[in-house]
């Protein structure tokens, strides 16, 4: 019995040792599993800071034996720049070194994916989109031309009266312009800043920031208080013949415009705030709105009894059209065509590849070019009795013997209302090249329009008016600009066994003046001068192309001489008493131009950089519109001229060898877009996305690529999804390109 008692006390001794065993466990041993680790906070990124938990060793490497560089005190800060198996690389003050993750408050690393609240693509006014604009330069014409010579004046770059002719004293206004506004000292005014000229806040002559009050002459521009400009005083003018405005056109939208463009506002049932917005501009120019005498409601008039009355001279377009123009021309254009059944679109004033490719059919039918250009040859066939009704051909009556009135009547069609300004030897520019077209059609001269008047086209002329009965002097005056567009020119006779040679087959005897299509050792020569400049790169070949052209015009710039890139006496002897340490290298290095952009195609990986186009690499496409796009999976590179930026760069290729180039490396015309390095003239580099299909607007006619290419940047999703699949697809590729360039680094 003595034995049970023991066994019993040694029993309850044991269960009451478990008791407080049990007791003395802390409650968290028996929850849930999910509870027994502190979660970690998270982080998108290294290098983040955190805390230590005591006090812990620095050392110099990933070993507890490794250097001791400093003993860390507890519960103080430190930056954790990464994290490798049991260690943490870390920075405490100035010191860096590695200490044990136990010892530390960890971080969870990972990616956070945020949707971005970005600032939304910009809607661009009229004035702002550089969409609107054509490319502005030395030997163009017309109204575009005009209100950028009355903005000049207004900001003091140019004196005199705007005569809408883009000659030497205004290319040097838009020099000086560009050289005030920080811009590339070219000559020309592209998309980019003529969207600036209009909308920002540029420098005038004296160095003040101010906004440009001439009003812009792309479409759909409101006019408002203080606007200038031709535009103005043709809506004063309007205005005041239909009886709301009693003033003078001033060419000022003044308090008396504002008044009686609200009057007629209100009489048309328009919205009468006193802007002249699109819709009041269109109806008041439409010809169908009530005047100021007029009720609201008039009567209809009577159907006036028909008369014989003789056919209206027709409305021709003032100015050459390419695609990619705007304005009244192309409606007159479209309408036109409409009638002779070549249009089947809307008559909305764009040039669009509808509109470009009717044109082409009417050409085509007509035995011209067919180029999708309209200019005068064009136009005096398109606008006379002889234009032909899509899918008919003319009858023999019409041909043979046709009336006196006929005769009469076509060439007034060809000829009203155009001016023919006399074109001589060394004249350069559009009625150069239409005179040329005209001269090719016609089978008196061969090759290529290229608006400069040489020894071939002097040839050509005297060989047409010897042909057609007029002054042989070679000078293209009135009376032989009119014959030549008139309808009634003769073609060259066909050659024959004993024909003489064509004119363009004699080489130019100005021995003394190089220009593009030249050859033989002078061009050498300059070519050589150039490249030890820095004005040219590659070889000298001996062919005065595109690129000599625009190197020749960089020296020029620099040299303070006239630049049209036809190097003459003047220019031959600056350059050749230029050495290669003088002022015009260091103007050579600086001048943008497209020799300048393609001085370099090496591009490392190190240096690209992945930035977003509307906050960083739209303005440094603005300011260096010349750029190399470097294919990194080819090698291949090309250069571009930027011409317009929006939600992305429209670009086109400077020369067909750069074309060429494109084509291969995209192994032909294609919308895939491919990942490329773009540098820019000033030396920054930026992953963008491209494609090589050629569409729409095109103003380079020597590069072989008949339109122009997209250049995209990085964009948030956002931004991407607002504009369309296409731009998301652009970001794919950009995004796939930028992890490719982290690897080849």
């Amino acid at each position: 019995m003595s034995q049970l008692r023991n066994h019993l006390r040694v029993l309850t001794a044991l269960v009451m040792a478990l008791t407080i065993l049990v007791c003395a466990v802390p409650a968290s041993i028996f929850a849930e599993s999910s509870d027994t680790a502190e979660a970690l906070e998270v982080v998108s990124s290294y290098p983040y800071t955190t805390t230590t938990k005591v006090k812990v060793n620095l050392r110099a490497s990933r070993s507890t034996r490794s250097t001791l560089l400093k003993k860390i005190p507890a519960k103080t800060q430190i930056t954790v720049k990464a994290v490798k198996g049991s260690w943490a690389e870390v920075e405490y003050k100035k010191y860096s070194g590695y200490v044990k993750t136990d010892y530390i408050v960890l971080k969870e690393v990972k990616k956070i994916k945020v949707t971005p609240t970005p600032t939304p693509a910009p809607t661009l006014s009229p004035e702002e989109d550089a969409g609107g604009y054509q490319v502005l330069q030395k030997g163009d014409k017309g109204a575009k031309v005009t209100a950028l010579q009355e903005a000049l004046i207004e900001l003091g770059f140019l004196k005199g009266k705007a005569d809408g002719n883009f000659g030497g004293g205004t290319e040097k206004a838009v020099i000086a312009f560009q050289q005030a506004n920080d811009y590339p000292a070219t000559g020309i005014m592209d998309a980019n800043i003529q969207a600036f000229l209009f909308s920002g806040n540029v420098k005038n002559a004296k160095g003040e920031k101010t906004n440009t009050k001439t009003l812009s002459p792309v479409d759909g521009v409101s006019m408002k208080k203080g606007n200038t400009g031709t535009q103005v005083t043709q809506l004063q003018t309007e205005l005041i013949r239909l009886g709301y405005l009693k003033a003078k056109a001033s060419g000022t939208y003044d308090a008396d415009t504002i008044s009686a463009v609200r009057a007629f506002q209100k009489k048309n049932g328009l919205t009468a705030n006193g802007t002249a917005d699109k819709a009041t501009q269109d109806l008041l120019f439409s010809g169908t709105a009530l005047d100021a005498a007029t009720t609201a409601t008039p009567s209809p008039s009577p159907t006036p009894k028909p008369t014989a009355t003789p056919s209206p001279t027709p409305e021709i377009p003032s100015q050459t059209l390419r695609s990619g123009d705007k304005g009244s021309d192309v409606k007159i254009l479209q309408k036109r065509l409409k009638a002779l059944k070549y249009y089947v679109g809307t008559i909305d004033g764009r040039m669009d590849q509808e509109t470009v490719k009717a044109l082409k059919n009417f050409q085509k039918a007509h035995g011209l070019t067919d180029d999708g250009v309209a200019g005068k040859a064009t136009y005096a066939i398109l606008f006379s009795d002889a234009a032909l009704v899509k899918g008919t051909t003319p009858t023999p009556e019409a041909t043979e013997t046709p009336a006196p009135e006929t005769n009469e009547t076509t060439e007034t069609a060809a000829a009203a209302s155009q001016n023919w300004p006399t074109l001589r030897r060394n004249d350069s520019g559009e009625n150069v090249a239409q005179l040329q077209e005209a001269l090719i059609q016609l089978g008196y001269l061969t090759g290529k329009a290229d608006g400069n008047y040489g020894a071939g086209t002097v040839s050509a002329v005297k060989e047409f008016q010897k042909a057609n009965g007029l002054t042989e002097d070679g000078t293209a005056g009135e009376e032989t600009q009119k014959v030549l567009f008139g309808g009634k020119a003769k073609a060259k006779a066909k050659a024959t066994a004993t024909t003489t040679p064509k004119a363009t087959a004699t080489p130019e005897p100005d021995s003394d003046i190089l220009k593009i299509g030249s050859k033989g050792t002078d061009v050498k020569t300059l070519q050589n001068k150039l490249i030890e400049l820095g004005y040219l790169s590659g070889k000298a070949d001996g062919v005065y192309g595109s690129k000599t052209a625009e190197a020749v015009k960089a020296f020029q710039r620099a040299s303070k001489l006239t630049a049209d890139g036809v190097a003459g006496a003047k220019t031959i002897s600056k350059l050749e008493g230029t050495s290669k340490s003088g002022t015009t290298t260091t103007a050579a290095a600086t001048t943008t131009t497209a020799s300048t952009a393609s001085a370099s195609t090496k591009v490392s990986a190190g240096s690209v950089q992945y930035s977003s186009w509307y906050d960083t690499v739209k303005a440094v496409a603005k300011k260096y519109p010349y750029a190399t796009v470097y294919d990194y999976s080819t090698g291949i590179s090309w250069q571009i001229h930027i011409f317009s930026v929006g939600a992305h760069a429209d670009y086109e290729p400077v020369t067909a060898n750069d074309t060429a180039k494109m084509l291969k490396a995209f192994g032909g015309n294609t919308w895939n877009p491919k990942s490329v390095w773009v540098k820019f003239s000033n030396g920054s580099v930026y992953l963008g996305s491209t494609h090589s299909m050629p569409h729409d607007v095109q103003h380079n006619r020597d590069n072989n690529f008949e339109g122009h290419s997209c250049l995209h940047f990085p964009r948030t999703q956002a931004q991407v999804e607002a504009i369309g699949p296409y731009a998301t697809k652009h970001q794919e590729v950009e995004d796939a390109g930028w992890a490719t360039t982290q690897k080849l680094k």
